[in-house]
């Protein structure tokens, strides 16, 4: 085998492996949604406590920052405070704004915001752009096979 076919076969491996993993995470995030959203059954309403800004830097030191809505509920005497394990570039809550929560009556705890659409955004990116890469592997590794044959 030649050098050329080693870096075809390179080449669509590596795009088909980080499309693969990045089509899982997206559907492993879409079965946790799911699976949360039949758990959650009992609708309360409560408000945007705080909204939190997180920064952080990549790899390349480039400062970013995520905004993390903290919800608070009130579940019979109980009153839970939780921070949103998704942020955004900008806030997408405003501090004393009311929210409709669903929450688990098993854990009460575990909470999900019924108008919240981020989580559904980035399952339906990971997956997306997973099931690109993978078609940019098999799509190229079929016209270098039918190009170079």
């Amino acid at each position: 085998m030649n050098n050329k076919w080693l870096s075809i076969i390179l080449f669509s491996g590596i795009f088909s492996l980080i499309g693969f993993i990045f089509f899982l995470i997206g559907l492993l995030m879409f079965r946790h949604i799911n699976k949360k959203e039949k758990r959650c059954i009992l609708k309360t309403y409560g408000i945007v406590k705080d909204v939190v800004k997180h920064k952080s830097y990549n790899s390349d030191s480039v400062k970013g920052s995520g905004y993390y809505p903290v919800f608070e509920y009130h579940v019979g005497d109980v009153t839970i405070t939780k921070e949103s394990a998704y942020g955004s570039g900008k806030p997408r809550y405003k501090k004393g704004q009311n929210v409709e929560i669903y929450y688990n009556p098993q854990k009460c705890s575990e909470y999900y915001i019924k108008d919240d659409k981020l989580p559904h955004i980035l399952a339906k990116v990971f997956t997306i752009v997973g099931a690109f890469l993978i078609g940019i592997a098999l799509v190229s590794t079929v016209l270098i096979f039918i190009l170079y044959k």
